[in-house]
């Protein structure tokens, strides 16, 4: 039996970080996300006995940051997401490693892989990739720095290409 401190503990190491391993390689559904936070509630409110309990803060308050007033539990919607941008982003950047030219080479032969589109024999991984990739181009941001050499950067401001300098996505709303 853990103490009140110790259930937290417990929550972010160890049970939050079973399902890591499938959400770094595929899009979890909605309802299996669902299930996890489930699952995470009810270690949380239940007692040790089994009997159900009623939970008395929701799960989108538990899971804002501490500083928030949460207890920093994770959102596995949004940590799914995340995953899969980071993945998406290591694709982008090293294109020559090898996970880069296996996936690159099946799937994007003759296309960019900003800009390749789906296919029917796609991979449920793969599938995965792209939700990552589209999540990314809709949040990529420019740093300018000081300004200096803005007039060198509009030519490839204009078209994005591989060569391209990025500075990581920006703030998103919905996570």
């Amino acid at each position: 039996m853990l103490s009140m401190a110790g259930n937290p503990v417990m929550l972010r190491s160890v049970l939050s970080a079973m399902p890591s391993h499938a959400m770094t390689c595929f899009k979890l559904p909605l309802s299996v996300c669902k299930q996890i936070q489930s699952a995470l509630t009810r270690f949380w409110w239940d007692d040790r006995e089994g009997n159900k309990k009623m939970a008395w803060v929701s799960w989108s308050e538990m899971a804002l940051p501490k500083e928030q007033g949460g207890l920093g539990f994770r959102d596995f919607q949004c940590f799914n997401d995340a995953f899969l941008e980071k993945l998406s982003w290591r694709i982008l950047h090293n294109p020559e490693s090898l996970v880069g030219r296996v996936l690159l080479g099946k799937y994007c032969r003759d296309e960019d892989f900003l800009t390749c589109g789906d296919h029917s024999s796609m991979s449920h991984g793969w599938r995965g990739i792209l939700i990552g990739r589209d999540l990314l181009v809709r949040n990529l941001g420019w740093a300018l720095g000081d300004g200096k050499n803005y007039n060198d950067m509009v030519p490839s401001l204009a078209k994005p290409n591989r060569t391209a300098k990025t500075n990581g996505t920006t703030n998103r709303s919905d996570c």
